[in-house]
């Protein structure tokens, strides 16, 4: 038997499901209200009490603190050691016997001028020297001339010792007088040969002036021999009044030959100083045509060249320190008050990745005007640092020793600006809460401070987070 089920209207359906949409929009709003009331429930309800704030607890210790001054520099030896080098005298310069880089020593020749001219000029000084040196023979020569003049002095003083006494020799004197006459005549017919040879030589640009000078002289004192060799010979005719005579004028002739000696001795002996004087003066000048370094060095510049002309100046070439150990840096000048020679450095070339120890070995006293620094010379520049390599260095300044804490444990009371710290105490039952203390504080690096007072070694105190125990209720 079959059984047929009454189908449902169309209209009857929608309705259902109208019902059932609405059933679950109901649960829906009913979920999200409850929700909603317990979002402001919790928001209304208090919280507890603030978390404490994260503080990190050390001991205050004794230990010895270094401080420090930051500098920068190079590598290298203070400015100003360059030296710019002039030649002594104006000249064209004939070589340059270095280059740029060039390692030199003290008194090794850099440049050279042309000095063709100033050699001639130094031989012929010399020959001079020679000459006059030669005629003055260390004074040999004009004394044996004085001894000549002086013994014939003694001899016309006995002639007339005798004639005064009446000896009969007198009548020998005519024949004798006639003898010396003709030697005489002879001695200067040979002495103008002698100064005409001399005037030719040096016409011609053979003898020096000097030599007809003597010449002359020469002529001079042979012809006075001459006039008085006729006077005696005149004299000695007339008898032994006229010997008489003759003697005396011997005498006065003999003693103005000692005078002439005696003059020409120095004479003799200033021109063979002068001419020694000029020749070295040549020498001195030839010697100004060399430019030498004056001391160890390296060239760093060559200012003239081949060609060019050059007085005193002008530098020709620039010659500076050799490489050294030393590292220049620059200070404020209140800091390299506080640097001592002696101390302790450490520099760094970042640029390269060097790093070495040094000691300062020089504290430059005064301070720049313009820039308000000072320099500090630092020795022991690493092993492969050039000379100009850029170089910071950190040098110690004072080592004083007390009561040492973190830096970041000091912090600022907001109502009186003083340093204070907080220190940890202990509780009956082990606990601890953090008081603030004022302290004293003394020089820092940076990470660690010295108290001069108000903190003993070996208390606790805040070192991270001090800060946040200044808040309400911390």
């Amino acid at each position: 038997m079959t059984r047929r089920v009454a189908a449902i209207p169309v209209h009857r359906r929608t309705a259902m499901l109208a019902a059932a949409v609405a059933v679950v929009l109901m649960v829906l709003v009913a979920i999200a209200f409850s929700r909603a009331r317990t979002s402001r429930a919790a928001a209304i309800t208090p919280e507890g009490p603030p978390a404490a704030p994260a503080v990190s607890v050390t001991a205050a210790r004794i230990g010895t603190l270094v401080t420090h001054v930051q500098a920068q520099g190079r590598v290298g030896a203070p400015a100003g050691g360059d030296a710019k080098l002039s030649f002594a005298g104006s000249g064209i310069v004939a070589r340059i016997d270095a280059h740029v880089g060039d390692r030199v020593v003290a008194g090794q020749a850099l440049a050279e001028l042309d000095a063709g001219g100033l050699a001639i000029d130094a031989a012929q000084a010399h020959q001079d020297s020679a000459a006059a040196a030669a005629q003055y023979g260390g004074g040999s020569v004009p004394a044996r001339v004085l001894a000549g003049a002086q013994q014939k002095l003694i001899v016309a003083h006995d002639r007339l010792a005798a004639l005064t006494r009446g000896d009969a020799s007198a009548q020998s004197d005519a024949t004798g007088a006639e003898s010396m006459v003709r030697q005489a005549q002879a001695k200067v017919s040979g002495d103008e040969r002698a100064l005409a040879r001399e005037q030719a030589l040096y016409s011609g640009g053979v003898a020096a002036r000097k030599d007809v000078d003597a010449a002359r002289q020469q002529l001079a004192l042979d012809q006075a021999d001459l006039i008085a060799a006729r006077a005696k010979a005149d004299s000695a005719a007339s008898g032994v009044g006229g010997a008489l005579a003759q003697a005396r004028a011997d005498v006065a002739q003999a003693e103005s030959d000692v005078r002439a000696a005696q003059a020409q001795t120095t004479v003799s002996g200033a021109q063979a100083g002068s001419a020694s004087e000029r020749a070295a003066a040549a020498d001195r000048n030839l010697a100004k045509a060399v430019l030498r370094a004056p001391a160890d060095g390296v060239v760093v510049a060559i200012l003239k060249h081949p060609g060019e002309a050059v007085d005193p100046t002008q530098p020709a070439l620039v010659v500076g320190p050799p490489r050294s150990n030393d590292v220049t840096v620059t200070v404020t000048g209140a800091a390299a008050r506080e640097i001592r020679p002696g101390a302790l450095a450490s520099i760094a070339i970042g640029a390269r990745g060097i790093h070495a120890r040094a000691v300062v070995r020089a504290v430059v006293p005064s301070v720049d005007p313009t820039t308000q620094t000072s320099t500090v010379v630092l020795s022991g520049a690493p092993h492969g640092a050039a000379s100009g390599d850029a170089v910071d260095a950190t040098i110690d300044t004072a080592a004083r020793r007390g009561v040492l804490i973190p830096t970041d444990a000091i912090v600022e009371d907001p109502q009186t600006g003083r340093a204070i710290v907080f220190v940890r105490t202990r509780g009956k039952n082990g606990d601890g809460t953090f008081v603030s203390r004022e302290v004293v504080t003394g020089a820092n690096d940076g990470a660690t401070t010295l108290v001069a007072s108000g903190l003993r070694a070996g208390e606790a105190i805040a070192s991270r987070g001090a800060f946040d125990l200044l808040a309400p209720g911390g």
